[in-house]
């Protein structure tokens, strides 16, 4: 096989959705409320050294338990460990896009205090072995073992039958589909990787799982992804490394900022980019949300003195203390408000052993815990009838453990490589089934731009003599350069549908964007300026750097 076609990675792909929606977790830190995010049916950050892929994979599920199962195709027999939503949902807050808009008046306007026009941000929401000989039966079996909440499977892919019969009598659930999308991925040398969730768990249990296997580039399975994704379904990819990272066998799209709703802070985004990525070439694309350094996310998950000592929290008995002590080392966030908020794996490891009693019926478990010395000590004594029958069993060495393992290592190794890798990109696309054909590569280009998270466009109103700000005329300057000369401030351009994408264009390892589709004189003559300061440069680099771009191998043009 040649070099990607041995190492071509796939990523992570939940194939066990039983037609509910999927949900992101991702919750511990609160993002920013006037911050509308996109939900993503797949959320992965990838990392690539030494010819080792690090992948941490965010497994979304909505469903039974007994329904869960996870069936990811692999290059090679990878390693398990768990992760951290955390990693995700502070991911999300610090490379999300925000559009934001600076509004000027001229002459003595009336209101402005009071008005919504402001500087304002929004978002996007955006070693393999061979088999034995003839004289022993075949058995696809490579690995079986269990880490965290899940049973897990590593099954060599070389006969689709046999690992398919593998997994019914081994009772891993198989969603209906499988059978017909799995067949692109099967041969000699791959592998296929199988979780569910163990008996006695629950959905709730599912956290994410970070993979490591030998590949030089990595790729998410999107064709297998088919079988349960539902339409536009988004997917965001953070890539880890020394420069910024592309979409190697997808294009890349530059999205039209007259389509965004800059006074309504941008909350039509994902409708642009979907827009924007249907009116590429078989709708593959991605859109650079972020690219620049990784010191964003430094001491984000495991800054000085976080989570303390594992061994003095094994010694608080007191279920008050133990859960002040969290709080005191950042387990848990803080709203502006002052309440308290806790990731979902961590509630549910501390309700395990200090649950929410029955007789507090109008008091939430965030409640319970923030106020827990509250409600054991004060509210029990003047309400004994609200904890008859609620007798828990603290144990906190063990409570500390479960901490260390599932919370404490996983958010450590996570922030750890955001110090190894100095550049970090976050690139989003959605698809929808029917166009889950080809499976995205990723690769990088260090002579690429920079692309900021944030976005700015000027609202100049001119209110004349005693004007007011929502009835003045005004002019809405964008970030690329679009002019719309509107009405009133306050009622916005009428966003004509026109193109959702600038640009469509080509990225390689080397050299500058060949452009394939510039919109720029089409949207000048429906909106007026030049968009001459859009993001990225308009200079194609020609034949020769087409050339030194590698072509996909025979094996990856099977399921491209």
């Amino acid at each position: 096989m040649s070099r990607l076609g041995t190492a071509g990675l796939l990523a992570a792909t939940l194939v066990a959705l039983t037609g509910q929606d999927a949900e992101a977790c991702g919750c511990f830190a609160p993002p920013d409320p006037s911050v509308p995010i996109v939900q993503a049916g797949e959320r992965i950050l990838f990392s690539v050294e030494n010819g080792v892929v690090t992948a941490h994979i965010q497994i979304q599920y909505a469903g039974e338990a007994k329904d869960f199962g996870w069936l990811l195709p692999l290059p090679s027999v990878p390693t398990l460990k768990l992760g951290t939503e955390e990693l995700f949902s502070q991911l999300i807050n610090v490379t999300q896009p925000r559009y934001l808009l600076t509004t000027t008046t001229t002459g003595a306007c009336a209101g402005l205090g009071q008005d919504i026009l402001r500087v304002q941000g929004a978002a996007a929401e955006n070693s393999s072995s061979e088999f034995g000989g003839t004289s022993t039966p075949f058995t696809p079996l490579v690995i079986e073992s269990s880490i965290g909440p899940y049973d897990y499977a590593v099954l060599r892919a070389d006969r689709k039958d046999e690992m398919l019969q593998w997994l019914t009598d081994n009772r891993y659930f198989i969603p209906v589909g499988t059978e017909e999308t799995v067949g692109p991925y099967i041969r000699a040398g791959a592998y296929f990787l199988a979780l569910r969730l163990k008996s006695g768990k629950a959905a709730g249990d599912i956290q994410p799982v970070v993979l490591e296997y030998p590949s030089d580039l990595p790729m998410i399975p999107i064709i297998l992804t088919s079988v349960a994704a539902q339409p536009n379904m988004g997917i965001q990819v953070w890539m880890l490394g020394s420069g910024r990272a592309i979409p190697r066998n997808y294009n890349h799209v530059v999205v039209n900022d007259s389509q965004i709703d800059w006074l309504t802070q941008g909350r039509n985004y994902n409708d642009v980019v979907i827009r924007a990525v249907g009116e590429t070439p078989g709708k593959h694309a991605f859109v650079t949300e972020y690219a620049g350094t990784s010191d964003v996310m430094k001491n984000v998950l495991d800054g000085p003195n976080r989570f303390g000592s594992t061994t003095e929290l094994a010694t608080l008995s007191d279920p008050a203390d133990f859960v002040e002590y969290l709080f005191l080392k950042n387990f848990a966030s803080s709203t502006t408000l002052g309440a308290r908020t806790f990731p979902p794996l961590l509630k549910s490891l501390v309700l395990a052993q200090i649950p929410l009693p029955a007789g507090l019926t109008n008091v939430t478990e965030d409640q319970f815990l923030s106020r827990l010395r509250f409600w054991l000590g004060t509210w029990r004594a003047q309400h004994p009838e609200q904890f008859v029958g609620w007798s828990p069993t603290f144990d906190a060495p063990t409570l500390a453990a479960q901490l260390e393992e599932k919370i404490v290592v996983p958010a450590r190794a996570a922030g750890a490589l955001f110090r190894s890798f100095p550049y970090l990109t976050r690139l989003y696309t959605t698809l929808s089934p029917e166009d889950m054909t080809s499976d995205p590569v990723f690769s990088f280009n260090a002579g690429l731009p920079e692309i900021a998270r944030d976005h700015r466009a000027t609202l100049r109103i001119d209110c004349g003599l005693g004007g007011s700000v929502t009835t003045s005329p005004a002019t809405l300057t964008t970030e690329q350069g679009w002019v719309f000369n509107l009405p009133n401030a306050s009622a916005g351009p009428d966003l004509d549908r026109g193109p959702g994408a600038l640009r469509v264009e080509t990225l390689a390892e080397e050299g500058t964007p060949l452009v394939l589709v510039d919109n720029g004189k089409v949207i000048a003559g429906k909106v007026g300026g030049c968009g001459c300061s859009s993001v990225e440069p308009l200079l194609a680099f020609g034949l020769l750097a087409l050339l030194r771009r590698r072509r996909p191998p025979d094996s990856q043009k099977s399921v491209t």
